[in-house]
């Protein structure tokens, strides 16, 4: 009888220590789609003068997202995360010609259903976030205009992975993202500006969904 005990209760302990796909240890990946839609806030003010009036708009993103974590404990994760890709936009009185945004930064997960098959996650992500804004202006002829703008990104999300194989399964994400853009590079019509007595923020919140590929070692 005790050896039977034994045996159970060495089964039992063999099934908690193993039947989580987010182990200590483990080194995880996703990799996949990420679609934002967000809303926008933009200032201008030149040296000593009044801030413009706030001009409100909304724009979208098109993102590859990639992330890595590593699992410090059973229940805590800590990796990377990138997205890049388009940001999409109508400009008042222009034609958009290019834009791209890029989201980076350490990420930390925490686990409250983890399981063999299927994992639950809540996270957040702080980094920084480059976006350049290329339009074209056409007052009889065309005239290019090129903005660049960087920020501190933060982020936090929900989602799940869900292992239809041992390793491999799927992503599925909802987030939501915050920057406050400072443009440091501006063009208009081959000709640089000199941006040390004006001041330009572009500031963005929006709502992010991602589907991807989801695979752990």
């Amino acid at each position: 009888m005790k050896n039977l005990l034994r045996s159970l209760s060495f089964i039992a302990l063999s099934t908690v220590a193993f039947g989580q796909a987010q182990d200590k240890g483990v080194i995880s990946f996703s990799a996949g789609y990420d679609a934002g839609i967000h809303g926008t806030i933009y200032t201008s003010q030149y040296q000593n003068n009044s801030p413009s009036t706030p001009d409100t708009s909304m724009a979208g993103t098109q993102l590859f997202r990639l992330n890595a974590h590593y699992n410090i404990f059973k229940f805590l994760s800590a990796g990377l995360d990138f997205r890049t890709g388009s940001y999409v936009e109508d400009p008042d009185n222009a034609t958009s010609n290019g834009n791209k945004v890029l989201m980076y930064g350490l990420s930390l997960r925490l686990y409250p259903v983890n399981k063999d098959k299927f994992v639950w996650y809540v996270g957040a992500n702080f980094g920084g976030s480059r976006l350049t804004i290329k339009r074209t202006y056409t007052v009889i002829v065309a005239i290019p205009e090129l903005s660049k703008y960087k920020s501190p990104h933060t982020s936090f999300e929900t989602g799940f992975n869900w292992y239809f194989t041992e390793k491999i399964g799927m992503n599925f994400g909802l987030g939501y993202s915050s920057q406050n853009f400072l443009l440091t590079y501006y063009k208009l019509n081959g000709e640089e500006y000199d941006l040390s007595d004006w001041t330009n923020k572009l500031t963005t919140k929006g709502i992010h969904f991602n589907l991807g590929l989801a695979v752990h070692l």
